[in-house]
């Protein structure tokens, strides 16, 4: 039951967080973020798909602190994460790290293909992985990169089938 809720609770998520993108005026707080706590409070959130998935989070140099609305980024790290998560085979690593003023979150998961790269941040674009599963919507990435636009970071992607995806978000 508890996993049924927190998968209805990720989907109204994301159509309140879509529905919040619309309206004309957003209540942005900028203020500085420490990556770190950020990404340790989201991993917490999702502390029980890591452990039903066997999964671990590696996360490496994140002690920086950047400039942003620490709402919206922690709604693309969740977003980024739970991909992650639900691509991941079980028993792999899930790398969250900081280098050169871009937030990576690397799986060795399924991988994307390239066809697919050029169009997964469209709205309800599923491409050949989520055609294989009916978790997705083809909303989280296109939401990703509506946020990143408004908050000024942009969003980036290398994958290779078979290999796993990563994602940056580059401020």
């Amino acid at each position: 039951v508890k996993d049924e809720v927190r998968e209805a609770n990720y989907y109204l998520d994301l159509l309140l967080n879509d529905e919040r993108l619309t309206m004309a005026s957003n209540d942005y707080e900028f203020s500085w973020v420490n990556l770190a706590d950020l990404v340790n409070t989201v991993i917490q959130q999702n502390s029980a798909l890591f452990i039903h998935r066997q999964l671990v989070p590696h996360l490496v140099n994140l002690d920086h602190d950047v400039l942003t609305d620490p709402k919206w980024l922690r709604f693309c790290i969740n977003q980024l994460l739970s991909n992650a998560i639900k691509y991941s085979p079980a028993g792999s690593t899930i790398t969250i790290s900081w280098h050169d003023h871009a937030l990576a979150i690397s799986d060795q998961g399924i991988g994307i293909s390239a066809a697919d790269q050029q169009r997964i941040f469209e709205n309800g674009f599923t491409g050949h992985n989520g055609h294989q599963t009916t978790q997705s919507t083809g909303m989280g990435l296109y939401l990703v990169k509506r946020v990143a636009s408004k908050l000024n970071f942009t969003i980036r992607v290398r994958s290779k089938v078979g290999q796993g995806s990563r994602f940056y978000l580059i401020f």
